[in-house]
């Protein structure tokens, strides 16, 4: 079990999966320094095997939008599009979330690989839709719960 504070990752790039009122699941980057919460804090590894069974899993849909990197760099914002799901990125300096990636056709929670399935369903913002955010900041994931 991967637990830690949130003082352990700061500086460190983290990345963590929510469900939404929809189903829908998407990935968050904290770019060592956003809102992490507590549900992902107290097991870190389990998301990260849940984002490696999900980036083993072929692709499911087209990304809607996803930013360009160079070849060098492995885009998994656009592959996490690419399987259904949103991907948000923080700022460095604490800033909100926003959204980077999308899928055309989002998944349901319900249709992960069971890993996954297990880990996003312990962390889901019944008040959110990933489909209409563009920004999300600590505050709307904390009154997202």
């Amino acid at each position: 079990m991967g637990a830690k504070s949130a003082d352990d990752i700061l500086g460190t790039e983290y990345d963590w999966l929510a469900a939404d009122g929809d189903g829908h699941v998407a990935l968050f980057s904290t770019a060592g320094g956003g809102y992490a919460p507590e549900a992902f804090l107290e097991d870190t590894d389990a998301h990260a095997a849940a984002i490696e069974v999900i980036l083993a899993h072929p692709t499911t849909t087209a990304a809607r939008f996803a930013p360009a990197l160079a070849a060098a760099c492995e885009n998994t914002w656009r592959q996490v599009a690419e399987r259904g799901l949103f991907a948000f990125d923080a700022d460095i300096d604490g800033g909100p979330y926003q959204l980077v990636a999308a899928p055309q056709v989002g998944i349901n929670v319900a249709d992960l690989p069971e890993t996954a399935f297990d880990v996003v369903r312990r962390l889901t913002f019944p008040r959110l839709k990933f489909v209409t955010l563009r920004t999300l900041s600590m505050q709307a994931l904390l009154q997202g719960r």
